[in-house]
């Protein structure tokens, strides 16, 4: 599969609901996009297997999940949270072997390393695992406040270790820490930031990431929430104030998700009855109760998203005609994993449109019908 530019990062945790709405993508929509995959640690429970995973079984599971459902395509794949209980003497061999299960079976991971990684004991092990098929070879995360004047240095450094060139490097500036509640305040930040990584290097991509979702539901037990997606307006801010293409600087989020990333031992806990339906420019959160049958509560949170004002139309994702459908009974109500699912693709398929939107892109409708209406058209 040729590879594009991609006009959008988004971070995902490497779980059940994240991958399976990678899949659910429409492919024109998947063309335009690298996701981030972070891999959870052992410690998190397995929702195929319904137990914690052995270090073998996590090696090979990872490399077999992205291949099935992100086949042929391009992901930065970041292990920092291994490295605690897989070992940092044993992770020139654990680390890359990864890497090699997963492109054997025809995934295409990109490692993802600080510059902490690059300059300390892991480096070897990240040196084994670079991509060698593709134009982007590693990507290395920045954090907003590693952003200085020793800057430079570190990361000639660093791709000196790794025997790179900027051309082969995505720099990835994490703005996770940053408090986005001046959305041009951040904005000034994240162009100030670009153009000191451009006077650096002519990198292969700058990505800006980072999040305004709250780290706790900010909806009441049926209630709505809305929540200003000011990541996205401080990324449209910044290329306003770079006045050039806004290709210099890709943007990038968390997904349908704050970036605190979480792991527990147990996931015994009764998930949270809700959707986080993206928006132009806010996360619409409606949740329902946590008393009665989860049908007839889906139904009303899926009931109130068609009625906000706020619904793109069955026809503009997979995943809004499956909200459509569970509004008027046909389908639903989910679980857990199939409501972080069906965030992450209408989530993903609302900001890419935005994107080429400004880019002039155009994308493809689909038209979706209930059995009903196709036995009567035959």
């Amino acid at each position: 599969m040729a590879r594009t530019r991609p006009i959008y990062v988004p971070a995902l945790r490497l779980k059940q609901g994240e991958y399976r709405g990678l899949q659910r993508l429409a492919p024109d929509v998947a063309d335009k996009i690298v996701p981030r995959l972070v891999v959870p640690p052992p410690k998190e429970r397995d929702p195929e297997k319904h137990r914690l995973l052995t270090k073998d079984e996590i090696v090979h599971e990872t490399g077999r999940r992205i291949a099935d459902h992100w086949k042929m395509r391009d992901a930065f794949l970041d292990v920092r949270f291994l490295f605690p209980e897989f070992g940092e003497a044993e992770c020139a061999e654990w680390l890359p072997r990864m890497f090699d299960v997963a492109r054997k079976a025809h995934a295409q991971p990109i490692p993802i390393l600080s510059l902490e990684d690059a300059i300390g004991p892991r480096m070897a092990a990240f040196r084994l695992a670079l991509a060698t098929d593709g134009a982007t070879r590693v990507a290395i995360r920045v954090e907003s406040g590693e952003i200085d004047s020793e800057l430079a240095g570190r990361l000639a450094s660093a791709m000196s270790r790794l025997g790179v060139t900027p051309e082969e490097c995505a720099i990835l500036a994490d703005f996770s820490d940053a408090d986005f509640s001046d959305a041009l305040a951040v904005a000034n930040i994240a162009q100030a930031a670009l153009e000191d990584l451009q006077g650096i290097g002519r990198w292969r991509h700058v990505i800006f990431q980072g999040t305004n979702y709250p780290e706790s539901n900010p909806a009441e037990a049926d209630g709505n929430a809305i929540i200003p997606r000011n990541e996205w307006l401080a990324w449209k801010e910044a290329i306003k104030l770079d006045g050039t293409s806004p290709e210099h600087l890709i943007f990038g989020d968390y997904g349908a998700d704050c970036a605190k990333f979480e792991f527990r031992k147990n996931s015994g806990g009764i998930p949270i009855r809700h959707y986080r339906y993206t928006t132009s420019d806010s996360w619409l959160v409606v949740r329902g109760s946590a008393a009665g049958q989860a049908e007839a509560v889906m139904r009303g949170v899926c009931e109130r998203i068609l009625s906000s004002g706020k619904f793109a139309g069955r026809s503009f994702s997979s995943a809004d005609d499956y909200i459509f459908k569970t509004a008027k009974g046909r389908d639903g109500p989910g679980n857990g994993s199939t409501w972080r699912e069906i965030n992450t693709t209408h989530h993903i398929t609302q900001v890419v449109r935005d994107i080429g939107g400004i880019k002039g892109m155009t994308f493809t409708e689909t038209t979706f019908v209930d059995p009903t209406d196709q036995l009567s058209i035959i």
